[in-house]
This record gives structure tokens, sequence and C-alpha cells, in this order.
């Protein structure tokens, strides 16, 4: 036997499928000499011996033929069958000599019992998801595990469909199943979504739904996966060195995330998002490997995450600050009747000809009155940002809330929605705001989610 297996060690296991797991061995096995033309060809007659078999079954023996379409889904079903047997055996050298050395129906008998085996492994993950599952507005995360799985649990066929899937699966994993087909799909969903619940089960739900709802207040409608957002912002917070279960960021937070990693090179972001989240771990007494290792693959992903948002200043978008929809605003702000159009287009003609800027600075103290007319001025007196911050000196912090509120800075692949005159507005706004002290700051930003404008 010992030989047999030496002479099989030119199988490239990865160009298997995972999904067809016995026809890419086979192909490969043929293409590297593995396997003799008079070998495949034994091979080929057994399955379809094993086909007429199994079709005589599915039509109780009232039949020796079906539509194409059924066959080939039995034949498909078979071969599955056979591939997770083969799957189960140590390595490929192990498969291609029971291939060579055991009967394709034996083959599918020792498949069928490993498939039996693993429908308990699936019942085991999900009695698992279903015991850690979180208390979440996520509808495409409460109806897959509620109602998703029941078609699969109630029917599914082992004899003749065994590759499919009778499920409803919307909620997106961190890591996305892939090559994998019938129970072995839904065995590798189960424990990543599994995984993912531990790891949020060690936060509290409020605080989840909160910095769901920061990420986007209708995230209850969307398939984005939580777990994926709560292990970024609790790596953001571990970056900053501060407490991990309020899952939290001041504008002085993000402010401080930005200076720290802004200059980084995307391999040393990654390398320092790694040692972030070993501290992570050890800080959480995570203790699952399996669930390190989970959360652990996800980095590269991450750091491509991160690495976007520094480079369109939206930060914010990927450590989400914690945002509570059932609070309303509690200020109303009105911003002032504007002034009649003949009299603002003369303004703005000799706001533009003006030499000096404080004769501009002279104009806007004489004749701008509400914050209403201020915002139309700064859209269209082409300031620059000096000269913008000299005028922004002159509001209070409530307006300045306003304005970030109104005229937050948007990434570049949004500035197609926003004229020349309002892209520059929010660029010199958040020039202006960065430079502030940052008590301020965060005093100023802090207002922007208790204010309604009117």
């Amino acid at each position: 036997m010992n030989n047999n297996l030496k002479k099989q060690t030119k199988i490239d296991v990865n160009k298997l499928s995972g999904e067809f797991y016995f026809q890419s061995l086979l192909q490969e096995a043929y293409v590297k000499g593995a396997l003799s033309p008079k070998e495949s060809e034994r091979i080929q007659l057994e399955c379809l011996k094993l086909l007429a078999d199994c079709t005589e079954r599915f039509t109780k023996g009232k039949s020796s033929s079906v539509r194409v379409e059924i066959a080939q889904g039995i034949m498909a079903s078979n071969l599955y069958t056979i591939g997770i047997y083969l799957k189960s055996l140590p390595d490929v050298d192990a498969a291609l000599f029971h291939i060579e050395n055991e009967p394709i129906e034996k083959l599918y008998e020792y498949g069928y019992q490993v498939l039996k085996r693993k429908i308990n492994v699936a019942n085991y993950f999900f009695n698992r998801v279903r015991k850690s599952k979180l208390k979440t507005a996520n509808q495409a995360y409460n109806i897959t595990i509620d109602q998703g799985f029941k078609p699969f649990f109630e029917s599914y066929e082992i004899n003749f469909h065994v590759h499919e899937i009778p499920s409803d699966i919307d909620y997106q994993l961190i890591h996305p199943v892939t090559d994998l087909a019938g129970v072995e799909f839904v065995i590798k969903y189960l424990e990543s979504l599994y995984y993912e619940n531990l790891f949020c089960s060690y936060f509290d739900a409020d605080i989840i739904h909160e910095v769901m709802s920061g990420y986007d207040e209708s995230y209850k409608n969307l398939l984005d996966n939580i777990g994926a957002q709560v292990f970024q912002n609790a790596l953001g917070c571990q970056l900053l060195n501060v407490p991990l279960s309020p899952l939290d960021f001041s504008p002085a937070d993000l402010n401080g995330l930005d200076k720290k990693l802004k200059s980084r090179h995307p391999a040393e972001l990654q390398r320092q998002l790694e040692i972030a989240a070993w501290e992570l771990i050890t800080d959480l007494e995570l203790t699952n490997p399996s669930l390190k290792k989970y959360l652990i693959a996800s980095l590269p992903q991450i750091t491509t995450t991160v690495h976007k948002g520094l480079a369109s200043h939206a930060l914010n978008k990927v450590f989400v600050p914690r945002y509570n929809p059932n609070i309303k605003p509690l200020v109303h702000y009105n911003m002032g009747i504007k002034m009649d159009d003949q009299a603002y287009r003369e303004l703005v003609v000799e706001f533009l000809s003006c030499r000096f800027f404080d004769d501009k600075l002279a104009i806007i103290k004489e004749h701008i009155k509400t914050l209403a007319d201020m915002e139309d001025l700064l859209i269209a007196g082409e300031l620059e940002s000096p000269e913008a911050a000299m005028i922004f000196d002159l509001l209070e912090d409530i307006e300045l809330a306003v304005l970030t509120k109104r005229h937050p800075l948007h990434p570049a692949i949004d500035a197609i929605d926003y004229s020349a005159s309002e892209i520059r507005l929010q660029q010199n706004l958040d020039a202006y705001m960065r430079a502030l002290p940052r008590d301020r700051l965060a005093q100023i930003l802090s207002m922007t989610t208790a204010i309604e404008v009117v």
C-alpha cells in the first residue's frame, strides 16, 4: 500500500474543487498519469451502473428511464456522495488508492455513511447558532436563522439530491462560503455564523444595535454583516487603548485614529491591525482557537477598508460612532430668512470685487444677519481656506455645528452630487474643524446629533 501511495504525489491539491471533488480528482489524476486510461474507463462504467441502480430506486422499480435533467441530478448527487467520502480520507494519495482498489458502489456506500454523520454536525452547529443568536433588528440575520434553515433540516434529500441546499440564506458572513455544496456548505456557513455570534456575545446587544445604527440607521433592512463592524469598532478601541465595551468613538478619537494610521503603508497598516487584534483577543480572553483564526483571517479585508476610509476622509464609516435612533433632536435651529435675491446678487458682486479681505469681512459684518445668508456666501464667495477660516471664526459653536451637519466632507466618489463651490465649502469647513482644540471639536460635533435644522 505504501508503494501505491508514493506514486500519487503528482496531484496538485490546490487544483481540486471543493464542490466537485471527485470529478476534479479524476481529471487531475488522469492528466498527471496517476490514473491509467483503463482505470478511468472502469470508473466511468461503474458510475453509470450506479446511476442505473439509483434511477431504479428513484422510480421505485416502475421504470428504467427518467428525464435527462433528473438523471443528471442523480449523477451529480452520486458523485458528490463519493467525493464526501474521499475528502474524509487523510490525503489525496489515500483517496486515489481507494478509487483504484474499491468498487465505485462501495465508495458511494461509504460516502452515504459520512453524509449522515455530517448532517449531525450541521445540527450541532445549528443548535449552537440558535443558542448564541444575537438580539438584533436585522431582518436578514433573524430570518436566516429562524426560517432559512428549516427546509434543509426538514427535507434534505440524501439519496438523489444531496448536492442541493433546500434553504433560504440571505445574511452575509465575514467570510463568504464558496466552492462547497449540500451539507458541507451548510456546515461551513453555520460554523462561521457561530463564531461571529460568539465574538459578538462579548458585547452588549443594545450597544451593537447602536453601532449598526451608526453604520446605517436602516441597517435592519440591509444584508451587511454585523460581526465585521463590531470587530472593526473593537479594533479601533484597541488601537486607541480605550475600553472595548462601549465600542464608541468621539470626534477626538477619530482624529487620533486618523493621525495614528494615515501615514501607514498597507502592509504596515495590516501589521498594526494584527497586533491590535491579538491584544484584543488577549483582553477579551478569547479561548476558542477557531474563533481566533476566523477573526485574524479577516484582517486583510479590514486593512483594505481602513485604507480606503483614510484615503477618502471617511474613517467614521470604518470605526463607526454609536447612534441611538430613539433619541430625537433636542434643539430646533432656525437658520433665518434670506435677503431678497436682488440684494443678495449685488452683495456677492461687491464681495467678489473686493481686493482686500478686510473689506470682505466688513461687508459680512454689516450685511449678513442670518446663517442662511452666511451659508450662501460661503458657497458663492470663492474663498481660500485661510479666508474661510476667518469667517468661521465669526460664528458661534452651534452655527458651526449646523454647517457641519449640512456640509460634511464627502468622499471623492460622491463628488458628482455636489458643485465645485459646495465641495470647496466642505473642504474649508473640514480643515477649520480639524484645526480646533479637541475639546471644542468634540463639543461641536456632539451638537450635530442633537440639532434639527428648520
